[in-house]
């Protein structure tokens, strides 16, 4: 149901306060770029609210020579009002939802649209770190280490380990916070790379149990932060590594886009076990990651 014109033209002024008051508080003073777009955005829609009157639901214009003109504007404000309203909704819902709750049409399920997402991970080249390929979009480049922060993992579980510079990645933003926390990191096969604090393995994610053994996945420190990214037989992966996680681990599936079947299967097997944290999934936007819908936090 669409809010009243009031309602709305009040939820405006109260989220520019709202913005203003975390400009001044926590990031003492100095807006982010769509912080000034919200702002300008907002201050236009108030300027102009004698056309608008904050209505989604105008009445057709009357007849005039300069009808077009008018249906054009008219246009143009009502999809500025529902891109505000859609805005207001997405910011409300709660930080942690049933991934069943966040599944829309395929093509609307993330604000990062082709050709942005294909060049994110680089363009000209690919990402690196310390001179060697990170194959991580900039998006969960800037994800990772907040989550990492917050959560504190005492153990990371990475399946896919690629050229091995993922790993050894987190191992060091890991380090530079001045946590300490084993890095393991399976792949079918052997990796080159060696870092003090990662444990680079080989197992088959056709047979998940080859992955991680069960004494480690028993006895590591928890929290746990898992990585799933190796886009093999993803479903039994998950199933093995659920046996295994607490109250509080995170399960972050990369690439989920292409993951869909396999991660909606596992979820309905292991029913209001894991919630989408949405607070990592719509940090740059809806679903503006790799992990479309899986930054999963195991529930109690």
């Amino acid at each position: 149901m669409s809010p009243a014109p009031d309602d709305l033209k009040r939820a405006a002024a109260a989220e520019r306060q709202r913005v203003e008051s975390r400009v001044k508080g926590n990031q003492g003073g100095v807006p982010t770029y769509f912080d000034l777009f919200l702002f300008e955005f907002l201050d236009a829609l108030k300027a102009s609210e004698s056309e608008h009157g904050w209505n989604l639901n105008p009445p057709a214009p009357r007849w005039s020579p300069f009808r077009s003109r008018r249906r054009a504007r008219k246009r143009r404000y009502l999809a500025e009002l529902q891109w505000f309203v859609r805005y207001l909704r997405d910011r409300d819902h709660e930080r942690l939802v049933p991934y069943q709750s966040r599944q829309r049409r395929r093509g609307d399920q993330s604000d990062i649209r082709s050709p942005e997402r294909m060049m994110s991970q680089g363009k000209s080249e690919c990402l690196s770190w310390k001179g060697m390929p990170l194959f991580k979009s900039v998006f969960d480049f800037a994800i990772f280490p907040t989550l990492i922060w917050e959560l504190k993992p005492a153990t990371v579980f990475e399946i896919g380990s690629g050229t091995g510079t993922s790993a050894c990645w987190m191992a060091d933003t890991i380090a530079g916070f001045g946590l300490e926390a084993l890095v393991h990191s399976v792949d079918i096969k052997p990796i080159g790379e060696s870092h003090p604090n990662v444990r680079f393995v080989t197992g088959d994610c056709m047979s998940p149990e080859t992955l991680f053994g069960a004494k480690l996945l028993r006895s590591a420190p928890h929290p746990y932060l898992v990585v799933e990214d190796a886009h093999e037989n993803v479903r039994n992966v998950l199933l093995y590594l659920d046996g295994f996680l607490e109250k509080g681990d995170y399960l972050f599936v990369e690439d989920s886009i292409d993951k869909h079947e396999a991660l909606s299967a596992f979820l309905a097997e292991r029913p209001d076990r894991y919630l989408v944290d949405t607070r990592y999934t719509d940090f740059f936007g809806r679903n503006a990651t790799s992990a479309i819908d899986s930054i999963l936090v195991r529930a109690p």
